[in-house]
């Protein structure tokens, strides 16, 4: 009996794990079947304009919520672009589709995956009528923003002027 109960608890143990790992692996899955289906869809040709405007800015802030995605650049302060899902004629982005979204948006903006250069977070938003909304926000790291501040003294764009 003594050997039993510690064999037993290491049992249920490896079973909840491996149940773990299999429902991990289904959640991938059609995390990457609905990444297949959103890179065919017409919301992606609509967006590719603005993705493509995106590689060739600094951003500092990106966010992908129900109603679209909010992308806020580095310089010029206040200049942002926006994706907005009504305004285009879809209809607002469920939980699945903006994770679907997310994961687009990491592929076709590789800087956005690396944890060094920017923050993503997860936001769980409570509504007054008692629902819950979720967006990610993208957010610059104070260290690769200072060195994209700092870059045009030091690769010579800027002007030397004499006083």
């Amino acid at each position: 009996m003594q050997t039993v109960l510690p064999v037993l608890a290491v049992a249920v143990l490896v079973g909840f794990a491996i149940a773990l790992m299999v429902r991990d692996r289904q959640q991938q899955k059609r995390l990457r079947l609905r990444v297949q289906k959103l890179y065919a869809s017409q919301l992606f040709e609509d967006m590719l304009p603005l993705l493509q405007a995106c590689r060739k800015r600094s951003l500092e802030q990106l966010i992908v919520d129900k109603t679209g995605v909010v992308m806020r650049y580095l310089h010029f302060a206040g200049n942002e672009s926006a994706f907005l899902m009504r305004p285009n004629g879809y209809r607002y982005l469920s939980p699945e589709q903006q994770e679907a979204l997310r994961a687009v948006l990491e592929e076709c903006l590789p800087k956005l995956r690396d944890s060094q250069l920017y923050h993503v977070s997860r936001q769980r938003i409570r509504l007054l009528n008692g629902q819950v909304e979720y967006a990610y926000r993208y957010t610059i790291s104070n260290a690769y923003k200072a060195r994209l501040s700092r870059a045009p003294y030091y690769d010579g764009t800027l002007q030397t002027r004499s006083w």
